[in-house]
């Protein structure tokens, strides 16, 4: 019995002793493959941006965001990317990170976005902020790890090297092409047209002129450039034989549509309104060279009939009125019709405006082109002071709106005479 006994106690202890060892290998086994998964896991993102802003904080971290959209090809091409281990490692060990989806955008993350002031009108983009919610780098992003890695996240973690450093280097005389390139992308981002403008101006000056005709000239052009004043857009117009060879892929052959989008940029900006009569000859010239349109005039004769006028040349002006009607839908033309009787002065100029009007009566199809040419009649007789017949003309004009259930507010202007 005593040696039974003695077995049994032996046997058992033996047993315990195998357990506890398989429980230690297993727990062992179970941590490293939780260190492991952790690490082939990639970036880890928060769940929502509140979430994201107060573990940064709590871990004294910048906060990284990955601006895209869900449907967006070149984002797409960035989620195996992120999942490699290497990626993990690195962006979860200095960053926190949080997605934004442009296609289905939470209100807390527009209104974070319009804090920060900036104006994205692409993706995708990688943005990092600080604890303050402070924007100290901004990058666009490709499908490549090095880059994301070495070209961006730790850019962001170097103060000396980010984006926020941008307005100091360049405000204390760094005006390398280098510094001037990447502060154009960001005074973008915040649609500082002003300061865009003068970037794109201290990067021609500072570019070596010996090289205008490379990949490199038409990359700024392409990205820094938005007027046609600037140096960079002079030398590609004067020279649009050497403007090709610069796009590869689906954008192949279109270098000339970068100028045409500079110079649409420019006739949209407000630096139009100041153009003088040779300035409006000279863009014109560059429509047509450019190939942006056939009709140079329908861009800019709105301004070119307010110069002639301004300078006593108002038959010129009239003859723009007649070019720019003739052959226009009535809906185009009365449009054209409202903005001379705005700015002419002489009487001739008003005769002639109302024998179009009365033309373009007889030719009216439907009530929308009625409603509109009786706008052109109650302007016209507001303009040239007879009353008479606008307050005649107002009541059948105002009947006609109700009836058709068109805009009553476009009439208020006249009510009042």
């Amino acid at each position: 019995m005593v040696n039974l006994y003695c077995f049994s106690v032996g046997t058992t202890f033996n047993i315990q002793n195998r357990y506890h060892m398989i429980r230690t290998i297993t727990s062992a086994i179970l941590f490293l493959c939780t260190l492991l998964t952790a690490s082939a896991q990639g970036i880890s993102f928060e769940p929502d941006l509140n979430g994201a802003l107060s573990k940064a904080r709590k871990e004294n971290k910048l906060l990284f965001i990955e601006y895209y959209n869900s449907n967006c090809t070149v984002c797409k091409t960035l989620d195996p990317v992120f999942k490699e281990a290497a990626m993990g490692d690195f962006y979860n060990s200095n960053f926190v990170s949080y997605r934004m989806n442009t296609e289905s955008m939470k209100k807390e993350d527009s209104l974070y976005i319009a804090k920060s002031k900036l104006q994205l009108e692409s993706v995708p983009y990688f943005l990092f902020f600080d604890t303050e919610d402070n924007l100290v780098h901004c990058s666009g992003a490709k499908p490549d790890m090095d880059y994301l890695i070495n070209g961006v996240g730790k850019i962001a973690l170097n103060p000396e090297e980010r984006t926020g450093s941008l307005a100091k280097k360049y405000n204390s005389g760094d005006k390398s092409v280098r510094t001037l390139y990447a502060y154009s992308n960001l005074a973008q981002l915040y649609k500082d047209d002003r300061l865009t403008k003068r970037l794109a101006e201290n990067l021609y000056d500072a570019f070596p002129k010996d090289q205008l005709a490379t990949q490199k000239s038409y990359t700024i052009m392409k990205n820094c450039v938005t007027s046609i004043d600037n140096g960079f857009f002079t030398y590609w117009a004067n020279n649009t034989d050497k403007l090709k060879g610069f796009e590869k892929g689906a954008k192949e052959g279109t270098e000339i549509k970068v100028l045409q989008d500079i110079l649409l940029k420019t006739i949209n900006s407000d630096d139009k309104k100041n153009w003088n009569l040779a300035k409006i000859k000279s863009a014109k010239e560059l429509i047509l060279k450019t190939g942006l349109s056939t009709n140079p005039d329908a861009f800019l004769w709105q301004q070119e009939a307010a110069v002639l006028i301004k300078e006593g040349r108002e038959p010129e002006a009239l003859a723009l009125f007649t070019k720019m009607t003739e052959g226009e839908e009535i809906g185009g033309a009365t449009y054209i019709i409202n903005n001379f009787l705005d700015i002419v002065k002489d009487k001739n100029s008003f005769a002639a405006i109302k024998a179009k009007i009365d033309k373009l009566r007889s030719s009216t199809k439907d009530n929308d082109d009625k409603a509109d040419i009786l706008y052109s009649e109650l302007l016209y007789n507001q303009k040239t002071n007879n009353t008479g017949e606008l307050k005649k003309l107002l009541p059948k004009a105002t009947d006609f709106y109700k009836e058709n259930k068109l805009d009553m507010a476009r009439l208020s202007v006249f009510r009042s005479n």
